[in-house]
C-alpha cells in the first residue's frame, strides 16, 4: 500500500518548547507516490520510532472543542481517556499547518468506520506552537466538518513528552497506555486504517 502524495510549498517553523526547539515542518511535503507505508514490527516512521516497540503514554489535560461526551467531559486527564478501555489514535494538528488541514477528514473518513473499536482524539497544539488560536482550531474542525473529539491543552510540555518534532504526528496508543506507533507527516484514510487495524490487534483486539 501507498500514501498518495501530496506537494505543499516548504515551509520550516520554529518555536521553543521549554528548553527544545521544535521544528514543526507544516507546509512541507510529508509524503510521496514512491514512498510506502510502514507495514509491520520492521518498519520505521519518519521520526525514527520503531513500530513493534512501545513507550508509555503521557497525562495532559484535554480541552474539548467538540466530543465532550465521547471523552467524558469538557476538560478531562488523558489518562482518564485511556482508562476507558479503547485504543486510542492521538493526532498533534495546528490550525494554521496546511498538511494538518488536508489530512483531517482522511482520518475522519476512517474513524467512522472503526469509532465501534478505536477512539480517535485530534489536539490542536497550534496555540502552543504559534500556528493558530483556539478559536482559530475552532473554526477549522467546524469547517471540515470533522465528527471525532476535538480539543487543546494548556501544558506547554506535552510536544516535548511526546517527542513530537514535526507536524502533523499521530501516535497509535494500546488499551495499555503504551504508544505502539508514532507517525510524522501526513496519513491518508488507507493508511490510518490500516494502521488502526493494527492497533487493535497490538490492543489484543
Amino acid at each position: 500500500m501507498r500514501l498518495r502524495g501530496r506537494e505543499f510549498g516548504r515551509r520550516r517553523v520554529f518555536a521553543g518548547i521549554g528548553a527544545g526547539v521544535l521544528v514543526a515542518a507544516c507546509g512541507e511535503t510529508a509524503v510521496s507516490e514512491s514512498t510506502p507505508a510502514p507495514t509491520t514490527a520492521a518498519s520505521t516512521d519518519v521520526s525514527g520510532f520503531p513500530a513493534g516497540e512501545t513507550r508509555p503514554a503521557s497525562d495532559f489535560t484535554f480541552e474539548t472543542y467538540q466530543g465532550a461526551d465521547l471523552v467524558g467531559g469538557e476538560t478531562v486527564q488523558f489518562s482518564q481517556i485511556l482508562a476507558a478501555g479503547k485504543p486510542v489514535v492521538l493526532n498533534f494538528w495546528a490550525a494554521q499547518c496546511p498538511p494538518c488541514r488536508v489530512e483531517m477528514p482522511e482520518f475522519d473518513h476512517a474513524w467512522q468506520a472503526a469509532k465501534d473499536r478505536v477512539l480517535l482524539l485530534g489536539l490542536d497544539v497550534g496555540p502552543l506552537i504559534n500556528l493558530g488560536t483556539r478559536a482559530e482550531g475552532q473554526a477549522l474542525a467546524e469547517e471540515l466538518g470533522v465528527t471525532y473529539p476535538v480539543g487543546t491543552t494548556s501544558d506547554a510540555t506535552v510536544m516535548q513528552r511526546y517527542q513530537v518534532l514535526g507536524m502533523p504526528s499521530t501516535l497509535f496508543i494500546t488499551t495499555q497506555s503504551q504508544i505502539h506507533r508514532q507517525w510524522t507527516g501526513i496519513l491518508d484514510q488507507a493508511a490510518t486504517t490500516e494502521f488502526m487495524n493494527e492497533l487493535v490487534q497490538a490492543s489484543g483486539g
